[in-house]
């Protein structure tokens, strides 16, 4: 087994440059590794417009935290295939419920992947992405996608 860490950034989120910055942030470096979900044609700007499109649309599924930011270290592993495949694998989970986008970043010592997921729901009446919601509903199902590509993925929070 490869070891993964699934980074949670724990951060509130709530201020009205949360979805932009972040999203903007992801995508900084200048490398093809960029990946967008429900956007046509996929772009940087068209991503920010969903996420904030889906807020104004759905207001019942909302909540304060606008995003969920999350980064999957890969300790090690070199393979830029495997990981965007186990990346895409971890951004489908959310993309059936959520808004998410992820870009695989090698400005540091291991490859990591970062994953903005909206907390707001695209789907009527679905609960917003609460830290309760991910951790008890999507944790389980990243931690056996994770083992089908032979990761061992551990959880951690970062304050910051």
């Amino acid at each position: 087994m490869r070891n993964a860490n699934l980074i949670i950034l724990n951060k509130s989120y709530i201020n009205d440059e949360a979805i932009e910055n972040t999203i903007r942030y992801i995508f900084r470096l200048d490398n093809p590794h960029k990946f967008y979900y429900g956007t046509y044609p996929p772009s940087l700007e068209n991503a920010i417009a969903l996420f904030h499109q889906v807020r104004e649309v759905f207001p019942q599924n909302t909540c304060d935290q606008q995003i969920q930011h999350l980064v999957i270290s890969f300790g090690g592993v070199k393979d830029v295939r495997l990981i965007n495949e186990f990346s895409n694998q971890i951004a489908s989970l959310f993309s059936q419920f959520y808004p998410v986008c992820f870009a695989l970043h090698d400005d540091e010592k291991h490859l990591h992947t970062h994953f903005i997921v909206s907390t707001t729901s695209y789907i009527p009446n679905t609960m917003p992405l609460t830290n309760k919601v991910l951790n008890h509903t999507f944790l389980p199902l990243m931690e056996q996608a994770a083992a089908v590509y032979q990761f061992s993925l551990r959880k951690v929070t970062k304050n910051v």
